[in-house]
């Protein structure tokens, strides 16, 4: 027979554990989820826009690639500043958060699209012949609250201790962007590929919690990635094609 002092020892621990997970909920209700989601602002044309779809591997982003494109003939990408476009509901940015966070932007795709690309400034391509222009947008941008943050954070910590492990609930306030890209032949406007896609920040980042737009950093990261992985999938299909037509003659 269980003594009533070990049962309410046993209960004592589970309320001590218990405890940070309602904190957890409560902050989470009342900051409520400030996550990106896709956005459709008109900065990808509409005709694009409708051609665009889910795919098995980016079940939450929206991809368009032109059927037709030969990926081999482009060398060359030029990419046209990052603008700020935000759907209706967006905050508002400052301009100094804006530049940053345009800037960051920029750099990711840069580095990304560097390394199958050779990037040329902007309007540095003469007749354009076999160049990708690309233009990308920041179309929602949350920043990180630290305050809110805070608790769950810390009730992680104590849940840990406490032997009840991390939280169920995520940091309420954890930021992240969403984003609109268009890959386009320089010369003559058709698009190439398209992209629609968002980040929110992941409970795993703690660093992220803290830092205001550490998460929004990491979806521009992975939007510049992703665009170019379109062209590194289109490229590996061209050349599957053309090494089977090579054994077949």
């Amino acid at each position: 027979m269980i003594s009533t002092s070990f049962r309410e020892a046993g209960t004592r621990r589970v309320r001590r554990a218990a405890t940070p997970l309602i904190a957890c909920a409560a902050i989470a209700s009342l900051a409520g989820c400030a996550g990106q989601k896709l956005t459709r602002t008109g900065f990808i044309p509409p005709e694009t826009y409708a051609q665009m779809s889910h795919t098995k591997d980016h079940t939450d982003d929206l991809i368009y690639v032109d059927p037709n494109m030969d990926v081999a003939r482009y060398h060359t990408v030029m990419i046209e500043p990052v603008v700020w476009q935000p759907v209706a509901k967006a905050p508002k940015l400052s301009p100094k958060a804006e530049a940053r966070m345009t800037a960051a932007f920029q750099k990711e795709l840069g580095e990304a699209l560097g390394h199958d690309f050779r990037v040329l400034p902007v309007g540095d391509c003469g007749a354009c012949t076999d160049v990708i222009r690309v233009r990308a947008a920041i179309t929602n941008i949350r920043r990180s609250k630290w305050y809110y943050n805070a608790i769950p954070v810390v009730a992680g910590f104590a849940a840990g201790a406490a032997g009840g492990g991390m939280p169920p609930v995520p940091p309420p306030a954890p930021g992240g962007a969403s984003e609109e890209l268009v890959a386009s032949d320089a010369a003559t406007g058709e698009a190439l590929v398209a992209v629609a896609t968002y980040n929110n920040g992941m409970p795993w980042n703690a660093l992220g919690q803290w830092l205001p737009y550490a998460h929004a950093r990491r979806a521009f990261h992975l939007a510049s990635l992703l665009l170019d992985e379109q062209f590194r999938k289109e490229k590996k299909k061209e050349q599957a094609a053309q090494a089977v037509a090579s054994s077949a003659n």
